[in-house]
């Protein structure tokens, strides 16, 4: 029964880009669903149940995404990390991203309290603040963390690079999520990806 909602889940988010594991309370494999004709999964290592990416340094990412979306709490204000991202080719990207389940979700997934959802995206040469602007009237502050967002950068970095503190990023991007329509990072990111240039 749960490889049913974890396909009719990777129809919901896109079909045959995405993959999904579902993950049990401790962040390990409860369930797998990948239909991305495997070239993804070869940047992951499937050690029994345990989730790891070869490279250390993205391995550290995905163990705090992970981590996060187990701690996750829909009443905090805090966000989810961004989306870890695998180059897999001068034209492609790989995105891995968490999706907390909300409780009526888990029962239908054998108890999965999150799922990893990894997409692969063409990368596409960096989107400008000022069309941003002008899809979806931000300012060009707003504009300048969702393009630093868009090539794979964290907040933290984001807002080091604009010369801007943690906070006013923090703001900044509460307001890029109301103007998209948005609600995480990863989304977000995905958006962008798919913007007609």
């Amino acid at each position: 029964m749960a490889s049913v909602w974890l396909e009719q889940w990777t129809e919901l988010l896109g079909g045959k880009s995405h993959g999904l594991m579902a993950l049990d309370e401790t962040g390990n494999l409860a369930h797998l669903d990948l239909v991305l004709n495997g070239s993804p999964a070869c940047h992951l290592v499937l050690h029994w149940e345990n989730i790891r990416i070869r490279d250390p340094l993205q391995n550290a990412k995905l163990s705090r995404l992970i981590r996060a979306g187990m701690e996750y709490d829909e009443t905090s204000a805090k966000p989810l990390p961004p989306p870890v991202r695998l180059p897999i080719s001068d034209e492609r990207s790989v995105y891995i991203d968490v999706i907390p389940l909300p409780p009526a979700f888990r029962q239908k997934l054998d108890g999965a309290m999150s799922l990893l959802s990894i997409r692969e995206v063409e990368n596409q040469p960096g989107v400008s603040a000022e069309l941003l602007q002008q899809e979806f009237h931000l300012t060009p502050s707003e504009a300048s963390v969702a393009v630093q967002l868009s090539n794979g950068l964290s907040l933290k970095q984001a807002a080091q690079k604009l010369n801007i503190s943690i906070w006013t990023a923090r703001s900044h991007l509460r307001a890029v999520f109301q103007k998209t329509n948005t609600h995480r990072q990863g989304e977000l990111v995905s958006l962008l990806a798919h913007i007609e240039h």
